[in-house]
């Protein structure tokens, strides 16, 4: 009897590690046509707990955002610090590459540390309603599809 199931086993684990590897994310449907907000950050290790309240001062709340078309993105660190470019995403091994057009400029400190991040963006996750945008596991943007004071 053990004879029997061992390789009924071993077809069956063999089709689980399968199935398990080729996961790859619709680029599409994290990407295009979506619109990003800044809701959190982690710069150098530090998350920018006392900062992150720009987000949700009059000022930021039309700002702190990216938004993903076709090929193309832009958005705006604080009010009037516009960026632009081109973007392309890999859904299998979750990396992304931002190709700047325009920079955002970054008036104050806050927003020269996010811009060092966003410019140096390689990797991603996300899931339905967050988008998480990494140089590194000391460097994150954490966007949400909506304004949050939830960070990750």
């Amino acid at each position: 009897m053990h004879k029997k199931l061992f390789p009924l086993l071993s077809l069956a684990l063999t089709l689980l590690t399968l199935t398990a590897c080729s996961r790859e994310d619709d680029i599409e449907e994290i990407f295009t046509g979506k619109t990003w907000y800044m809701n959190g950050a982690i710069i150098n290790g530090m998350r920018l707990n006392s900062d992150v309240t720009n987000f949700y001062t009059d000022a930021g709340e039309g700002a702190y955002y990216i938004t993903f078309s076709g090929t193309t993105f832009n958005g705006e660190l604080s009010d009037g610090n516009v960026f632009s470019g081109t973007w392309s995403a890999n859904g299998k091994n979750q990396t992304i590459t931002l190709q700047f057009t325009t920079s955002p400029n970054a008036d104050t400190a806050f927003d020269q540390q996010l811009r060092s991040v966003l410019t140096s963006i390689s990797n991603y996750s996300s899931g339905a309603d967050f988008l998480h945008l990494k140089k590194d596991g000391h460097n994150v943007l954490y966007l949400g599809n909506t304004r949050s004071r939830v960070i990750n």
